[in-house]
């Protein structure tokens, strides 16, 4: 009999625990529709080389596909530049699902281009801002977008700048490792 009195207490316990559980369940999915789903990730580096030089370069087929990092895939080669209107398709390495990267517009002060990353995923707008400063080319990346995942979309929205600004301070990077190369 001393064994079965400690079942009442251990079943309070759990109980306990489970309500516990759920109510803070029921706060955040509350919590979460007050929330916005749209993000906006702002990345940004100095490139040593005029406007001009960071322009012609970063939308070449074969530069493009070097310096965009995109995690676990990567942008198609093309030959020539990027224009105005024109898409690259992103491959992965993991998946048959393509994505693919569409080109708004361009000039030697702003680029703005569209990602989708695969079928049926909501945009993201891209833009490139190029700036001259004392030393170079001032390269201002910034992204924003909504997203659509359901219940966590809010939550993944207050941690796209962390999630998302690895990939493009990566990239920003590469683009000015690979400049500053050619310069030398």
């Amino acid at each position: 009999m001393v064994g079965n009195s400690s079942h009442p207490a251990a079943l309070y316990k759990l109980r306990k625990v489970t309500r516990i559980t759920a109510l803070v369940i029921l706060l955040l999915v509350v919590v979460g529709f007050f929330m916005p789903t749209d993000y906006r990730v702002e990345r940004s580096v100095v490139i040593n080389a005029s406007k001009t030089k960071v322009y012609e370069e970063m939308l070449k087929g074969d530069r493009l596909a070097q310096w965009m990092f995109i995690q676990d895939g990567r942008l198609s080669s093309f030959d020539g530049v990027l224009g105005d209107g024109d898409s690259v398709f992103i491959t992965y390495d993991s998946t048959s699902d393509q994505g693919v990267l569409s080109l708004i517009t361009a000039s030697e002060s702003v680029v703005r281009f569209d990602v989708r990353p695969k079928p049926k995923i909501n945009l993201v707008h891209n833009q490139i801002l190029l700036s001259e400063v004392e030393g170079g080319t001032l390269v201002n990346w910034i992204i924003g977008g909504d997203l659509s995942a359901g219940l966590l979309s809010p939550y993944l929205a207050l941690f796209a700048n962390d999630i998302a600004g690895n990939n493009f301070e990566r990239s920003l990077n590469q683009l000015k490792m690979l400049i500053e190369r050619q310069n030398q």
